[in-house]
């Protein structure tokens, strides 16, 4: 008499209604019952309402993410663009300020024969300053047909016009001393000394006070916004007797 024996058949993963397990004699399929299968379809997939919820989670997230990371690059700019700003104060500055120290002031050239060699230390000052050796600073543009003129104060106050301060020499070449990005707004020069306005008991210490305001320009990259904030004014006075041999 042949004796029945147990086998053990290895457990697989058959589709949903048939598995297998210890039978005796072979295999032998049957079905779950249907509340099962339907709970095991659910249980493997997300409903319609989960699926909205999460994408609208993860939308809300991403948002905020972008949100600030543009407030951050928005700061940066900001920085960046007062940065600029500051630079080119700074490099005018020191560039006036070594004319001055080294070579010093040319007060002949303020005869008063027009109103650009008239010194208006009282009044609104002047426009140009001119250094011994025949240095001349003051406002530039570029015209459209490429020719370099000086600024008037009605192209400093208008926004289409790119007015900076560069220098001329006694040969007439013409050179950039502030930055492109950067456009003067207002730059004036009060000269005291010995030109009979002295602010000083010492009527030989020559004197300029520089005033100046710098904007940026509104280039790749700068809102309107940013146009319109970044502005710095400095008023800064060097003398040039302590430091020009006399």
């Amino acid at each position: 008499m042949k004796k029945n024996v147990i086998k053990k058949l290895p457990i697989s993963l058959p589709p949903i209604g048939r598995v297998t397990g210890w039978v005796f004699g072979g295999e032998t399929p049957w079905k779950l019952p249907k509340t099962v299968r339907e709970g095991a379809v659910r249980a493997r997939a997300f409903t319609l309402i989960e699926l909205m919820v999460s994408i609208t989670i993860l939308s809300i997230i991403l948002l905020s993410v972008f949100d600030i990371y543009s407030n951050i690059l928005q700061i940066n700019k900001r920085l960046e663009v007062m940065r600029i700003v500051q630079e080119n104060v700074r490099n005018i500055t020191e560039e006036v300020a070594t004319a001055i120290r080294e070579k010093g002031i040319d007060f002949s050239y303020y005869d008063g024969t027009n109103t650009a060699k008239t010194n208006a230390y009282s009044g609104s000052g002047n426009a140009i300053l001119a250094i011994r050796g025949w240095d001349k600073y003051y406002p530039m543009k570029v015209t459209p047909i490429g020719t370099i003129v000086q600024c008037t104060e009605a192209d400093e106050q208008d926004p289409g016009i790119h007015c900076y301060i560069g220098k001329e020499d006694r040969m007439g070449l013409r050179k950039a001393i502030s930055d492109k990005r950067v456009r003067i707004e207002n730059i004036r020069f009060f000269l005291s000394g010995n030109t009979g306005e002295g602010i000083t008991n010492q009527e030989h210490e020559g004197k300029v006070t520089l005033v100046l305001s710098l904007g940026i320009e509104n280039t790749a990259g700068v809102t309107s916004g940013m146009t319109n904030n970044a502005h710095m004014e400095t008023q800064t006075t060097i003398s040039e007797k302590i430091y020009k041999g006399n």
